[in-house]
């Protein structure tokens, strides 16, 4: 009697096993992209100038993104984002044991729940951490939050978010340090037919041994359209506690203005980021305060294919450490552009760009150069798209190193990429 009991008490609860498992909604989506650079006088990590036989370089590399989602029920949802390539580059990947993570061939990038909960959306875990408002000061990055939108404060046109983010812990397991750092951040957004707009308030605090590190942070972003104009602007500052004896305070924005006339889109940008003129001062200007992570602006954020492009590590970080001598001047940009839509499949695209250092550095000239760029985009089939790019900088005297008689190089850069979505 008790094996009938106990078979039966199994097959019940396999079959309710089962039954929640049927009910689970999988989908999956992701991305495939192959990519080829020549970069002309450069090396990966900034232009080689200075020199008549300066180097350049050529690779090929990939990115392979899994997104699978499962929809659990009515009032929660599963999201991952697994990275099997994350910009490996071709000919250079370790296939040793233990390597994978280390080469980042195989990890998971993002990792988190969605909860309908009777207060409002909650979700919970490894989350995207760098989109707010417009791409300028946006980096590809994850961060573990805890996040909510609180329903009851929401009316009409306005949303809420907090949340929290745990960035560094530095006393799990029973570990004797303190050097916590925690992120609590709160949004208000609003959002009508022709309006994305938004502002932020966000305070980290990492404890060190002899201090708080206590840096705040406050933007505002809007993203206008109307009939044929569109318009995105973004301000962000930095400010308070850097370390005992120095401060934040530096400051970034970004304005664009633009039309659509058919097939025809011109856009006229304009961005800045504070550099430091005075690094033994009390105020920490610089306003991409890392360079293993960050760049003058965010990784996202690419106007120009050479002084903001992923592969070059000038003002932009994504794939390389960003160059140091530019990161600690900041910048001052210029950015004229044009689309044109030749057919339903084939997309042209112009621009031409002038930069220069914000803060000026003793005996350096402040010109980071002139900027041509070309591009062209042709859909072979509906989820599979190649590009070409073909950029090149007049480079400006910064570059220099303020070193007299030095002989700067203009650069240029060559990419395709062939990029497939399902």
């Amino acid at each position: 009697m008790k094996k009938v009991l106990s078979t039966v008490a199994a097959l019940g609860l396999v079959a309710g096993l089962a039954s929640t498992a049927s009910a689970v909604e999988f989908s999956m989506s992701g991305n495939y992209v192959a990519e080829g650079i020549y970069f002309d006088k450069g090396t990966g990590n900034g232009v080689d100038l200075n020199t008549n036989d300066a180097s350049s370089d050529a690779w090929y590399q990939h990115t392979f993104e899994l997104k699978p989602t499962m929809k659990v029920n009515d009032k929660i949802s599963m999201f991952s984002t697994v990275r099997l390539a994350d910009d490996s580059i071709w000919g250079n990947q370790d296939d040793t044991a233990g390597s994978m993570a280390a080469n980042n061939d195989v990890y998971v990038h993002h990792l988190y729940m969605d909860y309908a909960s009777p207060i409002g959306k909650i979700r919970v875990g490894r989350t995207p951490a760098g989109p707010y408002g417009t791409s300028f000061a946006d980096t590809d990055v994850r961060a573990d939050r805890i996040m909510l939108w609180p329903s009851f404060l929401k009316s009409g046109s306005l949303s809420t978010l907090f949340y929290i983010q745990k960035s560094t812990e530095g006393d799990a397991y029973d570990a004797t340090s303190s050097s916590d750092n925690d992120h609590y951040e709160a949004r208000l957004y609003y959002k009508n037919e022709n309006l994305d707009s938004g502002i932020r308030y966000g305070f980290t605090n990492s404890n060190a041994a002899n201090h708080d590190n206590e840096k705040q942070s406050a933007s505002i972003y809007g993203k206008y359209k109307r009939e044929n104009l569109f318009f995105n602007g973004e301000l962000t500052h930095n400010f308070g506690d850097n370390t005992a004896t120095v401060d934040y305070d530096s400051w970034g924005a970004m304005l664009e203005l633009g039309a659509k006339m058919d097939a025809l889109t011109p856009s006229l940008m304009y961005f800045y980021a504070s550099g430091d003129n005075n690094s033994t001062d009390t105020d920490n200007e610089v306003f991409g305060t890392n360079t293993t992570t960050q760049g003058v602006t965010g990784s996202e954020f690419t106007p120009l294919y050479i002084l903001t492009g992923r592969q070059t590590g000038l003002l932009n970080a994504d794939q390389y450490a960003a160059d140091t001598d530019a990161l600690s001047a900041g910048v001052h940009a210029i950015v004229a552009a044009v689309d044109f839509a030749a057919s339903d499949r084939l997309t042209l695209h112009g621009a031409i760009g002038w930069a220069q250092a914000d803060a000026e550095k003793a005996g350096w000239d402040d010109e980071y150069g002139w900027e041509y760029n070309v591009g062209a985009a042709y859909k072979l089939l509906d989820n599979l798209t190649y590009e070409a790019h073909f950029g090149y900088l007049d480079t400006g005297d910064f570059f220099e190193g303020g070193v007299a008689g030095a002989n700067t190089e203009n650069v240029y850069l060559l990419t395709h990429h062939l990029t497939m979505t399902f």
